[in-house]
């Protein structure tokens, strides 16, 4: 994607986040974009399609307008925006800025822990409040991974940050010493 139309899709988003927190919208337009965000992350081949002519645009529209029925107001106003301006094909990019800089603006992010063994309850709990005073932001929701390649610890990441105690790190970390 060239500068100008990152630009154009940072534009588009903006819009939608500052109507979102003057209207006090903020949970219903991030609902919205989460859910049309997992449509398109589990069908690859709609990202692919809306980026690219090999889907024609009426297509294009009528996907977006079954996004339509089940958006609230602002975002049905909001893609209706992008139909008229024939920009559906930057429909997936713009979710993504959307949902980072709604991100950004409300400091409520996901958080997403890489642990060897599932977390207890008691340890998401815990887990929750040492990233919120460490990243000092809101967790929105839990992403919980099990890596077993990890061996030990867990990886944290929110907010474009890594906290990283796992022992795989740490005896990558030994063995660059050794060297």
């Amino acid at each position: 994607m060239n500068k100008k139309t990152l630009a154009l899709v940072d534009l588009y988003a903006k819009s939608l986040v500052d109507v979102a927190l003057e209207h006090d919208a903020v949970k219903p337009v991030t609902d919205d974009i989460k859910a049309m965000l997992a449509v398109f992350d589990s069908q690859k081949d709609l990202q692919s399609l809306f980026a690219t002519d090999s889907m024609e645009a009426s297509e294009k529209a009528k996907i977006v307008r079954l996004f339509q029925e089940q958006a609230s107001p602002y975002v049905t106003n909001f893609l209706e925006v992008l139909l008229q301006n024939e920009r559906e094909s930057l429909l997936y990019p713009i979710l993504h800025s959307v949902s980072d800089q709604m991100s950004q603006a409300t400091r409520k992010f996901d958080v997403e822990v890489r642990t060897a063994v599932p977390l207890s309850d008691e340890q998401k709990r815990r887990l929750q409040e040492i990233v919120e005073e460490k990243f000092e932001l809101q967790q929105d929701r839990l992403i919980e991974i099990v890596d077993q390649s990890l061996v030990g610890g867990f990886v944290v990441k929110a907010d474009n940050r890594v906290i990283d105690t796992s022992i795989r790190r740490q005896l990558q970390d030994l063995k660059m010493n050794l060297k």
